[in-house]
């Protein structure tokens, strides 16, 4: 290798390395703007979701009300009942002890 193209080599490196980070900076930059814009898309679709969820819950939740109502009243009919049987009972007692008498 002759000094000419040694001090040639010389001269070109640096700038072959100059061109080659500014190529990598510009993809980079790219590549992070494209992820910025992704990121935002991925938000908005989020928040979509979150809205659709929300009015998921509470049409589940009018369906359901009703349900629990349901269940509300068994157990009220249930205690109805009870009572119901006490009194009876209460009624058979009081017969039985005036047929004694």
């Amino acid at each position: 290798m002759s000094v000419v193209e040694w001090s040639y080599m010389q001269e070109a490196l640096p700038i072959l390395f100059a061109i080659s980070l500014v190529l990598v900076t510009i993809v980079l930059t790219v590549v992070g703007v494209q992820l910025v814009l992704t990121l935002f898309e991925v938000k908005r679709t989020l928040a979509r979701v979150n809205t659709l969820l929300n009015q998921a819950e509470d049409k589940f939740e009018n369906v359901l009300a009703p349900l629990r109502n349901l269940g509300g009243m068994a157990n009220g009919l249930q205690t109805g009942f009870r009572v119901f049987e006490s009194f009876i009972g209460w009624l058979n007692r009081s017969r039985s002890d005036r047929k004694d008498e």
